[in-house]
């Protein structure tokens, strides 16, 4: 009977909770590499391979960007000859007048 009274006394002592709390630290260990890892793994590669999209798509607008402004920079510059035109057009008819 002693053995059992010291072997409860041992279970529900400092050695028990010891015990316990290693059971503890193993079962969050576990669970942490088993299930939240993969998780943070799936996480950061979909974030990585959002991020590859988001630049490809960026590449293809910056080029559509450029393209757009190099016509209006052309455009532009026939715009501004054609208003030195005009005013060229106008001088000589004040000067008529």
């Amino acid at each position: 009977m002693e053995e059992v009274t010291t072997i409860i006394s041992l279970a529900s002592g400092p050695a028990g909770a010891i015990a316990v709390l290693v059971l503890v630290l193993y079962t969050i260990y576990k669970l942490f590499i088993e299930h939240a890892m993969p998780i943070a793994k799936t996480y950061v590669l979909n974030q990585q391979e959002n991020m590859k999209d988001i630049l490809t798509e960026h590449k293809a607008d910056r080029e559509v960007f450029q393209t757009t402004i190099t016509t209006l920079a052309k455009r532009q510059d026939k715009l501004e000859d054609d208003v030195e035109d005009i005013k060229t057009d106008i001088k000589q008819i004040m000067t008529k007048i």
